[in-house]
């Protein structure tokens, strides 16, 4: 209480005044309707004019309550103006010094009024407010900002008091101080939306536009970050005319040329302030307002809000578009980006996974940024990356565990869970829509461009611009991020994406991986190859190649010519292909006498003339030049138009895949012995070893292994004719590892040496490599034949014949231990082989029958053709002049043991399918029969496991002719069925345990079946003299001929057999050779059966006639 009241208490005079007006306020209590209250306020007044000698009013808290009660808006307007009468009263009779004292007292109900009160109360109130309590000063900055508060909503426009509350705010802001008033305001603004719109407007109407922000600096107050809170949260008011003003006051007092100047810049504002500044500006887009984005734009292009220039120097450029360019590239630019990727991150916001309306905001603005010419697309690439980040991590929120990636073809599941949830449904709908904003090519190129530039040791300017701001994306992070696209991204839409674009993001892929292989992590590069494969699993093949002719001047006519016009290009190509010369050799020292043969186009296949569909890339043989847009940095050309011909991203695929592949093996799985390592480091430094490599040659490989030209000479000595021997023992055909040359110069690591990681990423190159060899090309007529001429060409000498890759596939084939990488280089060689052979079958017949014909339907047009992936002459020098499939077959053969048994399916599998891939079908049963005749007893009790173990396993494959040949084991069923009889008692009972076993699961036809076959061929068929009588007579010597042919064709066959095996062992001379494809052919071909007939019929009828 204050002391002068306590004073007062003592005068009987004032304590006869105090229950007075006590009295009178007891008549609120009692009042029902509003018109008791006009009544109350007027006994109230009288009561307080009872006494006017005293300026301390006593029980003034509880008059203070009773008159803001009467200032309720549900109130009519004739009590508010009875209110204010007493007021007035009130205010007369304290003074100016007790009203200061006791002003939050009765600034309570009446700075609320304005803003709702009638027309009549206003300008009553402003009278009170001039009269009373600008007065006070100094004394108003207590409740300063309320007093600013109560003022702003007569700021209404077409009020009537509208100029007196704009004038009654100008006074106030002199008597306080201009810096002290507007800080107010800010505080205002940010603490009541509902006066944003006044408050505002009243700033820009009294900002002198011919001055500059800094002299004009006191209408942002003296709390500087209280005013960036502040135009933040107004720039996302509901209201649009507070987002034009707070987008007005920016053009004025926050220019980008001056924000971050410290000379120059109205108040101090850091950097971070202003990127969120900008971010909320950002947000108004959403409005699609043109209002406010004409003043973005202005604003973030240095002009005004009709378009005049506001640069500091206007003279710099001489248009308002090189001004708007260059003033947005030096000012703009970095500002608006950062504060995108700050929306993409949802920095300052907290979004719930239900609320989907915050996840699309990020991507509606960048739409409507591209709506922008001179904004958006200069910007789409520094955003790109973070708006997909942003949609892979919203979609992650969504999904869940859900949102699991695959490589494989089957990347619909994906697709099918986000149809199923609407909100990432929905998110995916806006994202398709920016991208739609976007040219057809301009994501993948974009993608492939980030893919180069990660794998890059060091990033240019142009390609670090891209991640500006930004964390630079991993390996593994952009395959993710591609394999996603993919799944989600339709691309149906434009046909050209999976016919033009995606095979040239493949290429532009395989290129960097295999040229920046050594920097990478065996993780990085299974991701890098998993993304391709996903790449690659969305290709298709262009329609509009099947019915289009052939150009007059096709690829391979235009070549010289260009090389001409352009030498400058010629010489580059020349150093590449000298930089690549040691795994390009192929096609030189392939062509007989020296010569080089003429790089043509690879033929791809009519549908109708592709057999059973098997199609493989272009053969190694053909080996072009990169051209310099396909290079690294190359990114997708939507022009390009030789995507699928000779040369193209397509035919350049699988030879990037071969490369990768026999540098990964000669990185992880390939290690020199020490001898071979002194060698090669003498060898290095002898000055004739210098001259005699290559000036464009690789440098030496990491320390500790051999370098690529003595790699691929050691390599060319494995499968060297010269360095085979002729007649290996049969303690060499069981352990071919032994005494042999292949591991003279290069061993391979040791099992524990392999890690998984290494393993996987060996697998994902091998399956790339599987499926790189399914694509046909497109090539003319000429190119056709020039095609078939050079894959069915025979080389005169089978050294330096197989190409790198080739060589160190058929090394892991033969002499990993790790059974893992071992199965699947087996795997991808055969299925290479068969893809080569199914190929070359239909290559060569559709040649044949077109030159049959000599009328040739693709006369003048495209051809699809695909190519053998290992041509048939380098397939004729693995089976001719190398040991590879014996050596093949003598590894899965081990792999049977009774250690290995998980990997005894794989193994089957692989035997079976090399028996019916290889040259002769005594390759494999040799090895077999050799094993089952051992002199050991342990050995063929071991080999008898083996086989039991084969021939349970093989009972489904053989059903199922997955070959161009269907072989069986009979010669090695045949030695274990005499096992029956052995003298030794185990191995007749482990050939006995087997046989029971088979006859338990019905395989009695299967042990029968070449039994049977073996007595019905024609040498053991019986045949009466009479019907040979009859042959003889009527000239009809087929059948004598057809049994002279098969005779002579099976001692041919024995013959050769004889020759073979005495080499090896005098034991196979006993086994016999069945063949079940010619027995059946002869007992089908044979027809004694109707002669037979014939000879009954006429015997009849002669008994008849007699």
């Amino acid at each position: 209480m204050d002391p002068e009241e306590v004073e007062l208490l003592n005068d009987y005079r004032y304590r006869s005044y105090s229950s007075v007006i006590e009295k009178a306020l007891r008549n609120f209590e009692s009042s029902t309707e509003w018109a008791d209250l006009i009544s109350s306020l007027g006994k109230l007044n009288k009561a307080l004019q009872s006494n006017l000698k005293y300026s301390l009013l006593p029980k003034r808290l509880i008059i203070g309550k009773r008159l803001a009660q009467c200032l309720h808006p549900a109130l009519p307007s004739g009590v508010h103006l009875k209110a204010l009468e007493t007021y007035e009263v009130i205010f007369k009779i304290i003074g100016t010094k007790w009203l200061a004292k006791d002003l939050f007292l009765y600034s309570s109900g009446l700075f609320p009024l304005l803003g709702h009160a009638s027309m009549s109360v206003k300008p009553a109130l402003l009278t009170l407010y001039e009269r009373y309590y600008l007065p006070l000063q100094k004394s108003l900055l207590p409740s300063l900002q309320a007093f600013v508060t109560g003022l702003l909503p007569g700021l209404e426009e077409g009020l009537e008091v509208y100029d007196r509350t704009d004038a009654l705010l100008l006074k106030l802001s002199l008597l306080v101080g201009q810096k002290v008033f507007y800080s107010a305001l800010w505080g205002s603004v940010l603490i009541s939306p509902a006066i944003r719109l006044p408050a505002s407007l009243f700033i820009v109407n009294h900002f002198n536009k011919a001055e500059s922000g800094k002299k004009q600096n006191y209408m942002l107050g003296s709390d500087h970050k209280l005013v960036m809170k502040s135009i933040g949260l107004s720039l996302q008011d509901s209201n649009v005319l507070v987002q034009r003003n707070m987008l007005e006051i920016l053009l004025y007092f926050f220019p980008f040329y001056t924000c971050l100047e410290p000379e120059e810049r109205s108040i101090p504002i850091n950097h971070n302030e202003m990127v969120n500044i900008v971010s909320a500006a950002s947000l108004t887009l959403l409005r699609r307002d043109m209002s406010l984005n004409r003043r973005l734009y202005a604003w973030l292009l240095g002009t005004d809000i009709k378009g005049g220039i506001l640069a500091p120097d206007p003279h710099m450029s001489t248009s308002v578009e090189d001004h708007a360019a260059f003033y947005f590239e030096k000012y703009s630019r970095g500002l608006l980006v950062q504060a995108l990727i700050s929306i993409l991150k949802q920095k300052h916001m907290e979004p719930e996974v239900d609320n989907v309306h915050s996840y699309l905001k990020p991507f509606r603005i960048l739409i409507s940024l591209l709506d922008k010419p001179e904004i958006g697309p200069q910007i789409m690439g520094d955003l790109l990356l973070e708006a997909i980040r942003a949609l892979y991590g919203y979609c992650k929120d969504m999904l869940g565990k859900d949102l699991l990636l695959s490589s494989s073809h089957g990347g619909n599941q994906l697709a099918s869970i986000i149809k199923e949830n609407k909100n990432a449904s929905e998110i995916i709908k806006t994202v398709n829509m920016l991208i739609n904003s976007l040219s057809s090519d301009y994501l993948w190129d974009y993608m492939t461009r980030c893919f180069e530039a990660c794998l890059s040791m060091g990033m240019s300017e142009d390609q670090t611009t891209t991640m500006v701001n930004n964390k630079s994306p991993s390996v593994s992070e952009l395959c993710t991020l591609i394999m996603f696209l993919l799944d989600v991204i339709p691309l149906e839409l434009y046909s050209e994406i999976q016919t033009q674009y995606l095979p040239q993001m493949l290429n532009n892929m395989l290129q960097a991986l295999h040229e920046h292989i050594a920097e990478l992590s065996l993780l990085e590069l299974t991701q890098g190859l998993r993304a391709c494969f996903k790449v690659l699993s969305k290709i298709q093949m262009p329609v509009a190649y099947m019915d289009l002719e052939s150009e007059p001047h096709d690829l391979g006519e235009k070549e010289p010519v260009e090389a001409k016009e352009s030498p400058k290009e010629e010489e580059l190509k020349e150093e590449e292909e000298e930089q690549d010369q040691e795994t390009m050799e192929l096609t030189r020292e392939a062509e007989p006498d020296g010569e080089v043969a003429v790089v043509v186009p690879l033929p791809p296949l009519r549908s109708e003339d592709s057999g059973l569909g098997l199609s493989t890339s272009p053969s190694e043989q053909f080996r072009s030049s990169r051209s310099s847009s396909s290079g690294a940095g190359g990114g997708v050309c939507p022009e390009k138009d030789d995507v699928w011909r000779k040369g193209g991203s397509v035919q350049n695929m699988a030879r990037c895949v071969q490369d990768i592949l026999a540098v990964f093996i000669g990185r992880y799985l390939l290690s020199p012995v020490e001898e071979e390592k002194r060698e090669a480091d003498s060898g290095s430094a002898s000055p004739q070893a210098q001259g005699a490599k290559p000036a464009g040659g690789r440098k030496g490989w990491e320390s500790g292994q051999i370098s690529m030209p003595q790699f691929k000479e050691k390599l060319t000595g494995f499968f060297s004719p010269l360095k085979q021997k002729q007649t290996p023992s049969p303690e060499e055909k069981k352990s071919p590892t032994k005494g042999e040359p292949w591991e003279a110069g290069c061993v391979l690591q040791d099992k524990a040496n392999v890690s998984e990681s290494c393993s996987q990423a060996f697998a994902a190159t091998c399956q790339l490599l599987l499926e790189c060899t399914t694509f046909p090309v497109y090539l003319s007529e000429d190119e056709t034949e020039a095609l078939y001429t050079t894959v069915f060409q025979e080389f005169g000498n089978g050294e330096g014949s197989l190409p790198l890759w080739l060589k160190s596939l058929m090394t892991l084939c033969c002499f990993v231990k790790d059974c893992h990488v071992q199965n699947v280089a087996i795997s991808t060689l055969l299925e290479l082989v068969n893809h080569s052979q199914s190929l070359a079958l239909v290559i060569e017949d559709k040649n044949r029958r077109y030159k049959i014909s000599d009328n040739n339907p693709f006369c003048g047009r495209l051809q699809m053709v695909t190519v053998p992936p290992i041509n048939p002459g380098v397939l004729r020098i693995i089976a001719e002049k190398t040991d590879f499939y014996p050596r093949v077959a003598q590894v899965l053969w081990n792999q049977l043991n009774m250690r290995n048994r998980e990997h005894h399916i794989t193994s089957v599998e692989l035997f079976y399918k090399l028996h019916c891939l290889a040259p002769s079908a005594s390759i494999c049963e040799d090895i077999i029969c050799l094993a089952l005749l051992h002199r050991d007893k342990g050995s063929r009790l071991e080999a008898l496991f083996r086989f039991s173990v084969l021939w349970h396993l093989t009972r489904e494959i053989q059903s199922s002719r997955t070959m161009s040949l269907n072989r069986s084991f009979d010669r090695s069923l045949f030695v274990v069925l005499d096992s029956l009889n052995s003298q030794d008692g185990s191995i007749s009972a482990a050939a006995q345990n087997w046989l029971v076993r088979a006859f338990s699961l019905n395989d009695v036809v299967r042990i029968l079946e070449p039994v049977l076959l073996l007595l019905l061929h024609p040498r053991t068929q019986r045949s009466s003299i009479a019907c040979i009588k009859q042959n003889l007579t009527v000239g009809n010597l087929k059948v004598l001929r057809h049994r002279d042919r098969a005779l002579s064709r099976d001692s041919v066959c024995s013959s050769e057999l004889a020759e073979s095996c005495l080499s090896e062992d005098s034991l196979l001379s006993r086994v016999t050779t069945v063949d079940r494809e010619a027995l059946w052919a002869e007992v089908e071909r044979v027809p004694e059966t109707v002669g037979l007939r014939q000879e009954e019929e006429e015997g009849r009828r002669k008994e008849w006639c007699c």
